[in-house]
């Protein structure tokens, strides 16, 4: 059976990005969740997509410029806190067998480094890899060497060449799938027909590599990443995609 993978805590889980969604994810079932992690003025990280908070939130405050004291006050879609990088951590020392996929936005390596060494500290870093592009692949090998044993994953645009794009970046899972609405999902399918995405994830998976695609909002998204060849659906509804993986 396929995983179950949460994209940004977002749907019927609760508000995108909140503990509160990503323990609600877990609990109906999810192995793995993915978030986006940024730095603040002082130092702490937090899981929050955007650069500003004004979407979620309404006061758009920048998180790169705005110290964690104030930004704990705010309210994701009025209901939950912005998450700190501890709250998700000990989501996952309650879930032992869960996964989060991290998604630092910071470019600079000595942050990743200081992240690695973060999730280190709670010792869950086989079960937290950093995803980034294929162009960022500095980063994970920065985080690494840090804090060897520290999951990678990368993301590439197209799904070409997954296989050899995992080895490069040293990567054990690959993330892939589309980012709009039809067009690119549909683009998306039309390029794992032509790139043969199911051949590939079976020779990723002989290699000890995991592709994983979506997010599927939809049955007939789950049934058809199933068919295509993916090993691990991402959702954002997790009951849904149980009754068809």
């Amino acid at each position: 059976m396929a995983q179950i993978k949460i994209y940004a805590g977002r749907g019927c889980c609760g508000p995108e990005n909140t503990a509160a969604a990503f323990k609600a994810a877990f609990d109906a079932g999810a192995d793995a969740a993915v978030c986006d992690i940024r730095r603040t003025a002082d130092g702490q990280f937090v899981a929050f997509r955007d650069a500003g908070t004004g979407r979620l939130c309404g006061r758009d405050w920048q998180i790169a410029a705005t110290e964690w004291g104030h930004l704990k006050t705010l309210r994701v879609a009025g209901r939950e806190r912005i998450a700190h990088l501890d709250d998700l951590l000990n989501l996952l020392i309650l879930n032992p067998s869960g996964e989060f996929f991290f998604r630092p936005h910071g470019g600079v390596e000595a942050e990743a480094v200081e992240l690695a060494l973060q999730i280190a500290k709670a010792g869950v870093q086989d079960r937290v890899f950093f995803t980034t592009g294929p162009c960022r692949k500095h980063l994970l090998a920065a985080a690494r060497n840090a804090v060897p044993g520290l999951g990678a994953a990368v993301a590439p645009k197209c799904n070409y060449g997954l296989l050899d794009k995992a080895w490069k970046a040293g990567a054990s899972r690959v993330v892939t799938g589309w980012k709009g609405g039809c067009l690119s999902r549909e683009a998306f399918y039309l390029g794992a027909s032509f790139f043969d995405l199911k051949t590939q994830a079976d020779e990723a998976e002989a290699a000890g590599i995991e592709i994983s695609a979506g997010p599927a909002s939809h049955p007939r998204d789950v049934r058809r990443l199933k068919e295509i060849g993916a090993r691990a659906v991402w959702t954002t509804d997790v009951e849904m995609a149980a009754k068809y993986v």
